[in-house]
């Protein structure tokens, strides 16, 4: 089994290599491996541990009553992950290791955010496969025009269908079955860009290479965080030329 929450880099990476940076007791640490495919790219993989920010509710309690305060501290974080730069993605198994984004972001030069994913547009591109089956499929509903009220639905195993995607509700969740280049995939996505097989998806370069194919076509960065830094450094050059007539 392999998981991962999927994050996108907003521009293009010049280089697509990873190193490992590891020094006794430092953080962020980072294990590097590089996996060459039979198409002669190279994606990578290994092992993170980073230091994050956190919050906890401490309690204290006095004659008076019970007294609550939100306390700031650091915690020691570790993840698995693995990443196609030369594609613009980097995966982590962990929410707590979405800190690794930002460290590659930042020795790359841009921005990289969790991603979304259309999974209807994905359950509809599996319908054109003869062998695909969905065994999850979680979906939502808006009850009112505000979205502050939803109604989700869940089916599983023998009450799930590919058909039951789309319509008039969102599909949240789908698990799903089929074979990919000859070999048998089993595994589940989600809206919030978690992706992860339970069966073939072991050997990083075929996970990697499934995420390509399957997965990069119907992943996108949350609208706050489109754009590229070369629009935003056109629009600074434009403002200064306005500035200057």
């Amino acid at each position: 089994m392999r998981a991962t929450i999927l994050a996108l880099a907003r521009d293009d990476i010049a280089d697509p290599t990873i190193d490992g940076h590891l020094e006794q007791s430092t953080y962020p640490a980072i294990e590097s491996t590089a996996y060459e495919r039979l198409d002669g790219t190279t994606i990578y993989a290994g092992e993170a541990a980073g230091t994050i920010d956190t919050e906890r509710e401490a309690i204290y309690v006095t004659e008076d009553g019970i007294i609550t305060e939100t306390e700031q501290g650091k915690e020691d974080v570790y993840c698995e992950w693995i990443a196609d730069l030369r594609e613009g993605w980097v995966g982590v198994n962990r929410s707590d290791g979405d800190w690794l984004f930002n460290t590659l972001g930042a020795t790359k030069g841009t921005l990289i955010e969790r991603a979304e994913i259309d999974v209807d547009g994905f359950a509809e591109y599996l319908s054109d496969y003869p062998n695909a089956n969905a065994w999850n499929v979680t979906q939502t509903r808006s009850l009112d025009p505000d979205d502050d009220a939803e109604e989700a639905t869940i089916h599983y195993h023998d009450a799930t269908h590919l058909a039951d995607t789309g319509g008039s509700r969102a599909t949240t969740m789908l698990g799903f079955e089929y074979w990919f280049e000859g070999t048998y995939v089993r595994g589940v996505i989600a809206e919030s860009g978690y992706t992860a097989l339970f069966d073939g998806g072991d050997a990083a370069g075929t996970y990697a290479a499934w995420i390509n194919s399957e997965i990069l076509p119907f992943a996108s960065l949350p609208e706050e965080f489109q754009g590229t830094l070369g629009d935003a450094q056109e629009t600074d050059d434009q403002e200064v030329e306005a500035d200057g007539e």
